[in-house]
């Protein structure tokens, strides 16, 4: 079994999580992008919206930016949502330069980073300094960001969320989830290769003598396409997937789902055979977040009954 999270778009936020919330997911996803392919609203909103008016269902960043924002005002604002959601608050950390940030376009051209006043060579240590951070600043530790420097404590405090570290096969990334994260959090990825990563995990937690880190993927769904132009979708994601993320057709064909409900809980059942904990759809119908959430619900109940 797996736990099944969905992303909200940017329409009816807070009916689209309150029939999430119906319909028995796990948790709501929102996004995080300056700019980019897909117009996306800000993050903090959505999230805070979704919280507002449910009481079960988790609220998550999929993934957040640490790098290209200010960390002081990052931790006061991941430690509000965690308050305000009564804890149901999770956090997928990403540096601005994977598979996340090139499906939306946001990050991905130095024109965004230069907009933001960041260097994209210091992506990954900003990203670094998050992670190790955050979690005691939300806990409303005094916290001291250099030498010598004042000290501040954020109140109220929240329980840390848990930090999902967002990336691919890299050995830095994989590294960074066992030492800094509560999880790994890959994007465009087959379940071959999230075996082969979940393998690696094991290997460094064992070294690092740390648990081995849950597993969230996310995966693009279509499952409205005519029986007659299912060929011609599956072809056309797979150039869709080659084109946006710069890899070879035989790793887009294993990425991405378009079928039935039926025949797509079979092929997330390889994900959560690879050891996959929880699965985060996206898409589903063209015609509208309700009937893809009624899809999506179809589908989850198949994978885990």
């Amino acid at each position: 079994m797996a736990d099944i999270g969905i992303f909200l778009g940017t329409d009816e936020i807070t009916e689209s999580a309150r029939d999430a919330e119906r319909l028995g997911f796990e948790s709501v996803w929102c996004w995080d992008h300056l700019a980019g392919r897909y117009a996306s609203l800000a993050p903090e909103v959505v999230l805070a919206t979704a919280a507002a008016v449910t009481e079960r269902v988790r609220v998550g960043y999929g993934v957040l930016l640490a790098a290209v924002r200010p960390l002081p005002l990052l931790a006061k604002e991941v430690a509000s949502l965690q308050y305000v959601s009564r804890g149901r608050l999770l956090v997928g950390v990403g540096d601005g330069r994977g598979a996340w940030e090139r499906w939306h376009g946001g990050l991905r051209d130095a024109p965004a980073w230069d907009a933001l006043g960041v260097r994209r060579a210091d992506a990954e240590a900003r990203t670094e300094q998050a992670l190790r951070l955050l979690p005691g600043l939300v806990g409303g530790e005094p916290t001291r960001f250099v030498p010598g420097g004042a000290e501040i404590t954020l109140a109220p405090a929240a329980a840390a969320p848990p930090l999902l570290v967002a990336g691919g096969l890299e050995d830095a990334v994989l590294r960074r989830a066992v030492a800094f994260g509560a999880g790994w959090f890959p994007a465009v990825i087959s379940p071959a290769h999230v075996a082969d990563g979940v393998r690696r995990l094991r290997q460094y937690a064992d070294e690092a003598g740390r648990p081995v880190p849950p597993v969230t993927v996310a995966v693009p769904i279509q499952l409205d396409v005519p029986a007659g132009e299912v060929a011609a979708a599956r072809d056309a994601l797979v150039r869709m997937v080659v084109d946006a993320y710069e890899v070879d057709p035989d790793h887009a064909a294993g990425v991405g789902i378009v079928g039935t409900p039926e025949e797509a809980a079979e092929r997330l059942a390889a994900y959560v055979e690879a050891g996959v904990d929880r699965i985060v759809l996206s898409g589903g119908s063209a015609a509208g977040w309700r009937t893809s959430h009624e899809l999506l619900a179809r589908t989850a109940t198949l994978l885990n009954d």
